[in-house]
């Protein structure tokens, strides 16, 4: 009786996921698993379930939500790009031909980039047998300007700081686009950093895309996250286009 209704819970929240979940915002999505996690208490509490421990962790991960499950973090947060994202960013926007690359990992965008009649600078902090092993965001004597495009998936945690240091390294007029979740957009402390540097423009992905932990795309799993290209210009001023790719 227990495994039964500790397997429709998990279903409930498969479907709940996959039906309306990514669609709310995420404060939104929070209230609602904060409040579906406290049914699971009072249910638990009535039927005994002690094997079941409800908190913020362990409803995300049913979820696949990667952000919320502490096993589930990539090292140095390293989550390669499927091919297919690059691509869709190209056949909507044109960048120099030579392009900068600092969080390379094993080159998943840089391959796609080369494809398609690029020069690739790639780096990464962490050696993974792919560009030059560079700390993009400490290694002053090397990334000191660029002069052309920045193309890359950052560290999710490091993001604001990549999108800080690109531009301004980069000469008037160039572009930076970095693959970012759409809570990028969230968080007062990044006002100020969007007032001074708005994107241009903002690709947001109709369909889940899968980046891959650690580069292991064989067993990536989607998750609640909904990811976008943000494209920016360096001395763009106004408000940022919205468009959705598919």
């Amino acid at each position: 009786m227990m495994e039964s209704r500790r397997y429709e819970m998990v279903i409930f929240l498969r479907m709940l996921n996959d039906s309306c979940l990514c669609k709310l915002s995420w404060k939104c999505r929070n209230s609602l698993l904060w409040m579906y996690g406290r049914w699971i208490v009072l249910l638990n509490n009535i039927t005994n379930m002690n094997d079941w421990t409800w908190n913020t962790q362990s409803v995300m991960a049913t979820l696949n939500a990667s952000c919320h499950s502490e096993w589930d973090r990539g090292e140095m947060d390293y989550y390669a790009t499927p091919p297919s994202a690059t691509k869709k960013l190209l056949e909507n926007e044109t960048f120099s031909k030579f392009i900068l690359e600092p969080a390379c990992g094993e080159g998943h965008i840089s391959e796609v980039l080369k494809q398609n009649w690029h020069e690739v600078l790639s780096s990464d902090i962490v050696d993974r047998w792919y560009g030059d092993t560079l700390d993009y965001l400490n290694d002053m004597n090397f990334f000191e300007s660029w002069h052309w495009d920045i193309i890359t998936n950052p560290p999710f945690s490091k993001s604001q700081e990549f999108v800080e240091k690109s531009m301004d390294i980069i000469r008037d007029g160039q572009k930076v686009a970095m693959l970012l979740r759409i809570q990028f957009l969230e968080w007062v402390k990044r006002n100020a950093m969007f007032k001074e540097y708005p994107p241009k423009i903002i690709y947001v992905f109709s369909r889940n895309i899968r980046c891959a932990k650690n580069g292991d795309f064989k067993n990536a799993t989607g998750n609640a996250s909904t990811y976008c290209w943000f494209v920016w210009e360096k001395w763009f001023a106004g408000d940022p286009i919205i468009k959705w790719i598919l």
